[in-house]
């Protein structure tokens, strides 16, 4: 009888167990944002390949896809450059990076110090009068604050918000003075003429939709851990194991060639194809699949995904931080394409966002 008992308050305990277990699923933020009083914040990412990698690559191509992003009309728009307080916090630290700083924002820091120089502000005072700036920005500028908020820009790290100031002027205005030198109006000028889609895209679509700036979310604080294993994983993909890996067909349908910019049409294909969520899938099989279900000498592939994975993170966070300047609204993140996939799962886990369908936009 006591066996009985027992076993019958065993089989209450698992039945209350379960009970609760149903009542309490694991936290998951994301149906909170059926709760949010307002619009939920709207993230669509477009991925991109690198343009400026492209030989002969013909930006008039990118006509077709500014239309679309038009239409969309983003309220920010954030970017894959390294932001001002991570240039700053790789610099302080640029015998960890190995110089990673001057490699990945090259233009920046040129604009640091030119426009440094120029103003009198260091990096974090430059980045502190832009905010000021920016507060009291009037509706109607005129040219000299525009060329001033250009200056303050560049001086705090951001060359493609400077960029943004820059080409809103018109053309005759587009001279030194206040704060910008002929050496920052040359940097200026150069950059502008740079297929990179920061430029081509990004800016472009600001000053098209009147906007003041773009917002860099890219990281690469994490760069350091890929200095331990270089030597092993360089080894390893020159044998034959592991050099199969390119031949993954996501190699040559990302690859951006000449018949994709004979056209704005063409152009938009491309991208289509790009942003096409199989695409998605197919690129974390091909490039990154392969760094955790085999065996890599020294752990290499591990310490290359948490690297991944952590910059990914990063720039999730960096987005969602922008986005707070357009609660209710749209942001628009263009990123590389491989981070289209991971950057729209993380984003969709956010409290009030949601991605959106960036194909349907192109389409």
């Amino acid at each position: 009888m006591l066996k009985l008992a027992v076993a019958a308050l065993a089989g209450l305990a698992t039945l209350a167990a379960n009970e609760a277990q149903a009542r309490f699923e694991p936290f998951d933020p994301r149906p909170y944002a059926a709760q949010v009083h307002g619009d939920v914040t709207e993230a669509y990412v477009l991925g991109t390949a690198h343009l400026a990698q492209a030989e002969g690559f013909d930006p008039a191509a990118l006509s077709g896809l500014l239309d679309r992003l038009e239409v969309l009309a983003p309220d920010v728009i954030t970017i894959e450059a390294l932001g001002p307080e991570t240039i700053f916090l790789m610099r302080a630290y640029d015998t960890r990076y190995d110089g990673a700083a001057g490699f990945f924002a090259r233009s920046a820091l040129e604009g640091v110090s030119l426009a440094g120089e120029e103003t009198g502000l260091d990096m974090p005072q430059a980045r502190v009068a832009v905010d000021g700036a920016l507060a009291d920005w009037p509706d109607t500028p005129v040219a000299a604050q525009r060329r001033h908020l250009a200056a303050l820009f560049a001086a705090s790290g951001d060359i493609f918000s400077a960029l943004v100031q820059w080409l809103r002027l018109d053309a005759a205005e587009r001279v030194a003075g206040d704060g910008v030198t002929d050496e920052l109006v040359a940097l200026l000028e150069r950059v502008s003429a740079s297929h990179n889609e920061n430029v081509q895209i990004a800016v472009a679509l600001a000053v098209r939709l009147g906007q003041e700036r773009v917002y860099a979310a890219d990281d690469h604080t994490a760069s350091y851990l890929m200095s331990r294993v270089a030597g092993p994983m360089t080894a390893a993909l020159e044998t034959p194991e592991f050099a199969s890996i390119f031949d993954h067909p996501v190699f040559t349908t990302s690859a951006l060639g000449s018949d994709d910019w004979q056209s704005p049409e063409a152009m938009l294909d491309y991208f289509r194809r790009l942003n096409a969520p199989e695409h998605g899938v197919m690129d974390v099989e091909g490039q990154w699949l392969v760094m955790i279900d085999r065996e890599w000498p020294e752990d290499a592939g591990r310490v290359r995904i948490a690297e991944w994975d952590t910059r990914n993170l990063r720039m999730a966070a960096h987005i969602r931080e922008a986005s707070a300047d357009a609660v209710g609204g749209r942001v628009l993140a263009i990123v590389g394409s491989a981070h289209k996939p991971w950057l729209d799962a993380y984003l969709e886990m956010m409290t009030d966002m949601r991605s959106g369908d960036m194909l349907a936009v192109l389409e």
